[in-house]
């Protein structure tokens, strides 16, 4: 299975054009969006942008607002809290991010990140989608961590097969974490992402779109 994974679009036009070539050459079997399509909106960028891909999903970030939203689950592609069976795997999404300082549209406290994830019942076998990465992994803003502690409680309890998140421009790479391999998307306003390949091990490239 071929996977493209992007975050942090920012309703970017450049990101939209070379997303519509990228659809038309059909190369992924499955697209993936960790939040922050939009930047406070607007619908019609976050509508067109799913509407490229026959199979897709996303979650929101903390900079999409509640039409964004609204609009991703009426087009029932929202992973935000579900999981969804994935051949032998399965998806898990994470949507909005943890408190930051600047009163973002859509923050949850700790508390509520780590019952959407209880509640989606993550296991080995998943694949979470998160907007925030966990704490202490790609996630330093000066001298602090940004990150979430839920997420990073749930891999240590869980230990699913593969966290893909966004959320904190100035990091890309990948890393263990205990038995979870963390993907950390580069934001694709740059005109970054990553390719994901998951046969008898998991191969990540970090790409220009």
């Amino acid at each position: 299975m071929k996977i493209l994974a992007l975050s942090d679009l920012h309703a970017d036009e450049d990101v939209l054009d070379r997303l519509r070539a990228i659809s038309a050459q059909s190369p992924y079997d499955l697209v993936l969006f960790c939040g922050d399509i939009t930047n406070r909106g607007p619908v019609s960028y976050v509508e067109e942008v799913l509407s490229l891909f026959p199979h897709c999903y996303a979650v929101h970030g903390n900079m999409d607002t509640p039409d964004v939203i609204e609009k991703m689950r009426a087009l029932g592609l929202l992973l935000h809290g579900k999981k969804v069976k994935l051949k032998d795997w399965n998806l898990v999404g994470l949507g909005g991010s943890n408190p930051t300082p600047f009163h973002t549209p859509t923050e949850y406290s700790e508390e509520e990140i780590s019952a959407t994830l209880a509640a989606a019942k993550v296991d080995e076998f998943s694949i979470v989608v998160s907007h925030p990465p966990p704490y202490g992994l790609f996630d330093g803003v000066g001298a602090l961590h940004v990150g979430s502690t839920a997420v990073r409680k749930m891999i240590e309890q869980k230990k699913p097969l593969m966290v893909i998140c966004g959320h904190i421009h100035e990091y890309e790479g990948k890393e263990i974490l205990g038995e979870t391999l963390i993907v950390k998307l580069p934001p694709a306003e740059k005109l970054r992402a990553a390719e994901i390949e998951i046969r008898d091990s998991i191969d990540v490239k970090f790409i220009k779109l």
